[in-house]
């Protein structure tokens, strides 16, 4: 077995005589002893050891800065599990009381007092500390246990629940399996017979009357296998069971009796009747009438009669009578269903009542009639954001002569107080898709729920539908939806060394220059120039001459007086009064340079751009992409970079957290074999108990003897059972802090997910707003090699052009769809 490490004790006394007496008294026992003269530093070390608490804390009553009984109350909210002991003048022993109330402390000692004395209190408080600790690690593995348990019972539910399902699955197969069985039975004692017809349809008992029927059933089983025929896609042929009919007339007029149920001329007419209803269409060809005669088929099929129509929403079937039926057989709740299968009418279908009471008084005059009702879809509503401030406020300040800002002239600058309200949601409402009457969903487009998220200095409210702001300052929308109030931070002079890097969640006005190598990010930033620095802003950058050798990220807008070779990415415009010489430039807004030139450069800009020269005869061609954004695919990308690493991650901490839990579900059932064995030793203690106390009244010296070794095998046994119990349980606390750390790092993940979600949620919405513009419009003069490309079409100029626009155009010519790049002057 492992030696446990000694007890970790910290003394806080000033006092050096007495500090000196308590730390040596203690590391003479073997305890691992901490000694300090400053409260403050003793607070320290007990919030730096909070992972392993030390188990005593000594404190003096009387201290320089802060008295003992305030040192142990701090104590105590910082280590809770750490034991407190005060140490108090004789001469103070009113203060015992108030030390208790108010620290809550677990011993004192009265100074001076005993080496022993101390020694006593010190191993009561560390036996206290040690039950305390086994206390919590307790609770914790009963807490964990309670957590695995409840999965277990989940699970279980679960189980019960799928087994329940089955046995319903189960009892619709045994009442469909009935249904048929009935319907079996009911098939096999035989179809209705003509008498049952007669009966039912109260048909008189009279010669014509019955050859009337049979003849209408002779149309109806004629039209039944045309029908079938139909749908089989066989040719059709023409059955007339009339003919047949007609040239076994003298039998009926003859009337004379048979003495048998069936003569030779009654099966030779059901022969001949079956040998026409089942001729095959090769057969039944050489006997298609002649053009002009009248085809008996068109006149029994149902849709000849009856039509079929469908609603342009798919939400409605109608039918109408459109001619004279050739028999009321043809139209009947049946047949008229098995139309509108046919029709592919399957959902909705009126009740059968309202059907047949339509069939009863159809006519060709009559109006159409509703037989299907689908669901209409419900396509919801979109959500709307209602800002309370000026969100598209971007005034960079006025335009002096020799082309710099003065960004201290930028009239009304928008501000708000703290608890003012910003902005208010209205959520979208879900739809519901509808059905239609074919029984297919009619799916519709989930409404737009825009991106309302609550920055720095602000607040959301409890529903979660307003933003308030949260400070005084200047509210800010930037293009992802995110609402700020930010302060602002005034920086007298340059970002140097003597400032450092500066990261500073508001606006940002610095009176000089930010110098290269430094780094500043922020929401909004002012600055006379820029040279070489990195800028990472939320919001616009303002500078009033220059920027040089640079990277700047903005999600806004970007003013300078000239850029010369560096990089830079916004979600807005860039205004340049001058240059733009050897940079790259990614906007989802619109490049502005009508007084500049733009030489060497690439360019990309969503909205396209505008510019006094492009390019020079010895210069470098110039390359520009409009009306593309590269800029919000790049940023889309980085976040599906980002968002397929963590999920990478989030599997292998899930993992993880299966193979921790695996090896807790291995040790309950140690713990279960080590409490049996420790139950079985405890039961031998109190029989060997028993047998000592006998052999003791019988004086039976060997049985003592026999009883008392008995007694300490049984003793050891439950010793080391309970030792074993201890290391199981410690271990399966620290698997269930360990499983613990992992969800709390997997909660992190999943909340820094929902925030690239959002993001590029954001990026989309965004998207939809920025308007693209593949033009350029050439205030002054473009050079020749200039390379222009649009998201469809490309042009590489051939000559030098003057005072044009250079836009893409989509043409059609001789039926043909092209796109191509048409220049035209100013």
């Amino acid at each position: 077995m492992n030696k446990r490490p000694a007890p970790a004790i910290l003394v806080l006394e000033a006092d050096k005589t007495i500090g000196g007496w308590v730390v040596q008294l203690l590391e003479d026992h073997g305890w691992h002893v901490t000694h300090e003269t400053v409260s403050k530093q003793a607070l320290i070390r007990l919030k730096e050891s909070q992972s392993s608490p030390y188990h005593l804390f000594i404190s003096s009553f009387k201290l320089p800065k802060m008295e003992g009984d305030d040192i142990l109350k701090n104590a105590k909210r910082l280590s809770p599990l750490t034991q407190r002991m005060l140490l108090v003048p004789a001469n103070e022993g009113d203060l015992i009381i108030r030390a208790i109330n108010k620290a809550e402390i677990n011993a004192c000692v009265i100074t001076p007092a005993s080496d022993q004395d101390l020694l006593d209190r010190v191993n009561a408080c560390l036996r206290q500390f040690k039950l305390a600790m086994k206390h919590e690690q307790l609770k914790r593995v009963t807490v964990h246990q309670n957590k695995q348990m409840f999965k277990i019972a989940q699970r279980l539910k679960k189980k019960a629940k799928l087994c329940q399902e089955q046995i319903s699955e189960k009892k619709a197969e045994k009442l469909l399996l009935r249904s048929k069985l009935r319907k079996a039975q009911k098939t096999e004692s035989g179809p209705a017979t003509l008498a049952d017809r007669i009966e039912s349809r109260n048909i008189p008992m009279d010669p014509a009357a019955l050859d009337l029927e049979f003849r209408q059933l002779a149309d109806y089983a004629s039209a039944l296998f045309n029908s079938v025929a139909a749908k089989s896609n066989l040719e059709k042929h023409r059955i007339d069971l009339r003919q047949i009919l007609t040239e076994f007339q003298d039998l009926s007029e003859s009337g004379r009796e048979t003495t048998s149920d069936r003569t030779p001329d009654d099966e030779a007419l059901i022969k001949t009747i079956l040998a026409t209803a089942f001729s095959s269409p090769e057969d039944a060809a050489a006997k298609q009438p002649e053009s002009g005669d009248e085809d008996p088929v068109q006149e029994t099929l149902l849709e000849n009669f009856i039509q079929v129509t469908i609603s342009e929403d798919l939400t409605r079937a109608f039918i109408m009578q459109k001619a004279p039926l050739a028999a009321r057989e043809i139209l009947t709740l049946s047949s008229l269903l098995d139309l509108l299968r046919q029709k592919d009418i399957n959902f909705g279908i009126v009740d059968d009542k309202d059907i047949e009471a339509w069939i009863a008084g159809a006519t060709p005059e009559s109006d159409r009639f509703t037989v299907a009702i689908g669901e209409k879809p419900d396509h919801g509503a979109d959500g709307k954001v209602d800002y309370f401030f000026e969100t598209d406020y971007s005034n960079p300040g006025k335009i002096l002569e020799d082309g710099r800002i003065d960004f201290r002239d930028r009239g009304d600058i928008p501000f708000v107080s703290k608890g003012d309200l910003l902005a208010t949601k209205t959520p979208a409402r879900e739809g519901k898709q509808g059905m239609s009457v074919s029984g297919l969903p009619i799916d519709i487009d989930p409404p737009l729920d825009p991106v309302f998220l609550a920055g720095s200095g602000t607040r959301l409210s409890e529903d979660g539908l307003n933003i308030l702001s949260d400070l005084e300052g200047q509210p800010h929308l930037d293009p992802l939806g995110e609402v700020s109030v930010n302060p602002e931070l005034p920086v007298n002079g340059d970002i140097d060394f003597e400032t450092g890097n500066v990261d500073f969640n508001g606006n940002i006005l610095v009176t000089g220059t930010v110098k290269e190598g430094f780094h500043v990010k922020g929401i909004n930033l002012t600055a006379k120039e820029i040279e070489g620095a990195v800028i990472d802003i939320a919001g616009d950058l303002y500078i009033s001459d220059g920027i040089t050798d640079a990277k700047i990220t903005s999600r806004g807008s970007v003013f300078a007086k000239f850029i010369n070779n560096s990089q830079v990415t916004a979600f807005g415009d860039l205004v340049i009064q001058k240059e733009i010489i050897d940079s790259e430039i990614l906007l989802s807004g619109r490049c502005e340079n009508p007084a500049g030139v733009i030489l060497a450069s690439k360019i990309t800009a969503k909205s396209g751009i505008e510019a006094g020269k492009i390019g020079t005869d010895t210069s470098k061609p110039a390359l520009l992409r409009i009306g593309v954004d590269d800029h919000l695919e790049s940023q889309t990308s980085g976040i599906e970079k980002e968002l397929d690493a963590s999920v990478t991650e989030l599997g292998e901490i899930r993992e993880e957290i299966k193979s921790v839990e695996a090896e807790d579900q291995d040790l309950y059932g140690q713990i279960t074999e080590k409490a049996q064995a420790q139950e079985a030793a405890q039961n031998r203690i109190r029989e060997a108990k028993k047998e000592l106390d006998k052999c003791k009244k019988a004086q039976d010296e060997i049985g003592i003897s026999q009883a008392v070794n008995d007694l300490k095998t049984c003793a050891g046994e439950a010793e080391q059972a309970e030792n074993d119990l201890n290391q199981i349980f410690e271990t399966q606390d620290r698997y269930a802090r360990k499983i613990e750390r992992l969800k709390e790092r997997v909660n992190e993940i999943e909340e820094a997910n929902k925030t690239l979600v959002l993001k590029k949620k954001g990026i989309r919405e965004f998207a939809k707003k920025t308007k693209a513009d593949p033009s350029i419009i050439i205030k002054e003069s473009i050079t020749q090699d200039t390379e222009i490309r649009g998201p469809n079409a490309a042009l590489t100029l051939l000559e030098p052009r003057t005072r044009c626009r250079i836009a893409e155009k989509d043409l059609v010519e001789d039926g043909l769809h092209f796109y191509e790049m048409e220049i035209s002057d100013l």
